[in-house]
């Protein structure tokens, strides 16, 4: 069994109003998704997918340069944003294993299945 990580970067503004603090108002970040999918077999080549593709299929959900708070139907916390990259990567298909999400260099939320 493989798991392949797959890095995408994209920029995005949210608020967060139920929080205390600074992130009650508008501000932006440049966001780090990791995706972890697994992947039983590889293909004759070596190769079980191209990282081309899933970084391809991340960039297409469309949350570069958007507001966040407009386009998730939930308040997008980090927490928030990575399970919605996990289950749309499950929605295409792959077989994902977590999802990580840095907000900044120091703050990240994982989302995974299961109960730990």
């Amino acid at each position: 069994m493989w798991i392949l990580t797959v890095r995408y970067e994209f920029d995005a503004a949210h608020r967060l109003p139920d929080v205390e603090g600074p992130c009650v108002n508008l501000h932006g970040h440049r966001w780090v998704v990791e995706a972890n999918i697994r992947f039983k077999e590889v293909g004759d080549s070596g190769v079980a997918v191209d990282f081309k593709k899933i970084k391809a299929d991340l960039h297409s959900l469309g949350l570069d340069h958007t507001y966040l708070n407009e386009k998730l139907d939930v308040p997008p916390s980090a927490e928030n944003v990575a399970r919605f990259f996990y289950e749309r990567l499950k929605e295409m298909g792959y077989d994902v294993v977590s999802v990580r999400v840095w907000e900044t260099p120091n703050y990240a939320a994982t989302y995974m299945e299961g109960d730990g």
